[in-house]
């Protein structure tokens, strides 16, 4: 059986799998198709989007990882890289499911497996835009978590990174 989360409330920060790292600036009540429901009202740096308080313990959203997560992600980005799949088409549905995964430590892996490969063979447009959005995701989400300024979440990514 799944682990229920805490119920999350206003000022919380989350991690969508798609919208990255936000804080929840409030509740709302809407009428869709003639039945009233309460959204949380996520704010991201690029946009505000909503999710029904009833369905929050899905695979697309969840709380900021604790300091022993993150602890964990970065053990996994100082990790020996894995190889990704060598052809485009397997590869670029790896890494699909990798990003719909929103589990820090797998994201923390992609991280980590794109990097090695853009060392190695470059990395096409899809991937290269990947590793960007992950990237800011963990930076963000690290300096969150650990409640230290982006620059030096950034500092600190680019670190281990360039090893």
């Amino acid at each position: 059986m799944a682990k229920k989360s805490a119920p999350l409330k206003r000022g919380d920060w989350v991690v969508h799998t798609y919208y990255g790292v936000g804080q929840i600036k409030g509740i709302e009540k809407r009428d869709i198709a003639d039945v009233k429901s309460k959204f949380f009202i996520i704010e991201t740096k690029n946009s505000t989007f909503f999710v029904p308080t009833d369905n929050i313990d899905n695979d697309r959203i969840r709380p900021i990882s604790s300091k022993y997560k993150l602890k964990k992600a970065i053990t996994e980005l100082k990790s020996t890289p894995a190889p990704l799949e060598t052809d485009h088409t397997q590869r670029k549905r790896q890494i699909s499911e990798m990003i719909g995964n929103s589990n820090i430590e797998v994201s923390a892996r992609l991280i980590r497996d794109l990097n090695a490969r853009r060392i190695e063979n470059g990395l096409n447009s899809y991937e290269e835009n990947t590793l960007t959005k992950m990237t800011g995701r963990m930076i963000q989400e690290w300096s969150i978590s650990e409640t230290i300024d982006i620059e030096k979440a950034k500092e600190k990514l680019e670190a281990i990174l360039h090893t």
